[in-house]
Parts: structure tokens; sequence; C-alpha cells
């Protein structure tokens, strides 16, 4: 069932801690994006990549370029709310995730999406603090996060504050993702052996 308008995968990153481009990294033999595309596409009525190379042409995913460089994660989730306040208005939504976070639970997508009524930001909260590459965002949030991008800060922990922010803990996400394997990030070689045998393990 379609509960988004949009989901945004970021793909801007360089990499450098991985020594490689992560949108070319394998898992298992698949790649990391296509793994992420897979979870997302049943959610979503469309699914855009923000930065870097054309990856996903091949799935009708098209490839918006960054328009904030140099912002981090925060430009790309801005870039990402501005083609949607464009295509689909400021009150329109989006998911916005990573390229190399290959265990979103869908379940635990569409919870945040359901949370989404009312709110400017649905965000997960776990011991470790925000995950906002793994949340709901309003394209009305788009001139807060310009604002701190003109003042430097990236932080989106700043960014949010005056937006209508939705903090789901760590108890609720546990129900859908016991694991909180969803907020798995490959950022290093040695990440990328430990989900393969996560992968293993699962399989």
């Amino acid at each position: 069932m379609t509960l988004l308008p949009c989901a945004a995968i970021l793909a801007g990153g360089r990499g450098r801690r991985m020594g490689a481009d992560k949108v070319l990294v394998t898992l298992e033999g698949t790649s990391l994006i296509e793994r992420v595309w897979a979870r997302l596409a049943p959610l979503a009525a469309r699914v855009i990549v923000v930065g870097g190379e054309p990856r996903l042409e091949h799935r009708g995913v098209e490839t918006i370029a960054d328009r904030y460089p140099g912002a981090d994660s925060l430009g790309g989730v801005a870039t990402a709310l501005a083609w949607v306040s464009e295509a689909i208005g400021a009150d329109g939504l989006v998911f916005c995730t990573a390229c190399d976070m290959p265990f979103l639970e869908p379940s635990l997508v569409a919870h945040l999406a359901e949370r989404a009524a009312h709110a400017d930001v649905v965000v997960p909260r776990t011991s470790a603090g925000y995950e906002p590459l793994c949340a709901v965002y309003r394209a009305a949030c788009l001139p807060a996060f310009e604002a701190a991008i003109r003042s430097g800060n990236l932080r989106f922990r700043d960014a949010y504050r005056g937006l209508r922010c939705r903090e789901v803990g760590e108890g609720e996400l546990r129900r859908f993702d016991p694991d909180l394997h969803s907020f798995v990030n490959i950022n290093r070689p040695a990440d990328l052996e430990a989900a393969a045998r996560l992968l293993r393990l699962a399989g």
C-alpha cells in the first residue's frame, strides 16, 4: 500500500571511510542502494535519489542534483524537500534515508508515515539520539532547513527547532523493528562484513 508521495535516498556522500563510492558497494551481490530502493518502492508513489551519479535509472528512479553542496546530510534532505515542494506542494511528505542503510524495516517506515498528521517532522529517537536519515519530513520544513544551512549550523536537532517535531521513542520503534536494524549504516569495510553476517543469519 502506498503511504507516501515520495521517498528520497541520499547518495551524495564521498565514502571516505569506506574507501569507495558507497553507491557502488555490494552486499551479498546486491548494491546497497538497490537494497534500500527495494524496501521503499512499495511504500512510496515516487522514489528519487539525491546526489551522485544516476544509479537507479533502470528502475525508473530520477537522480536529483544536490542543491546545497557542502551542507552534508542536511543539504541532501533540503534538496529532497525542495523537490517535493515544487512537485507536490508545501504539505507534501517525503521519507528521507541514506543509500547505506540496507536493513530498513518497511513496517517501521510505514508507521512513521502514519504518525505524520499534524507534524512537520517524524523522527526516531533511540538511546544514541535522533535518526534523521530514517525520518519523514513535510516540505514546509524547507525554510527552516535553508536558514540552518545559511547559518552554517548543519545539526538536524537545531534545524528542528520551531518545527512541529514528533519524536518516536525506542520502545515504540522496537514494536516494528525489535533489533533496530533499520538504523544500521555501512561506513567502513568492517560494517560491510558485519552486515553480510547479519544477512546470512537472517537467511
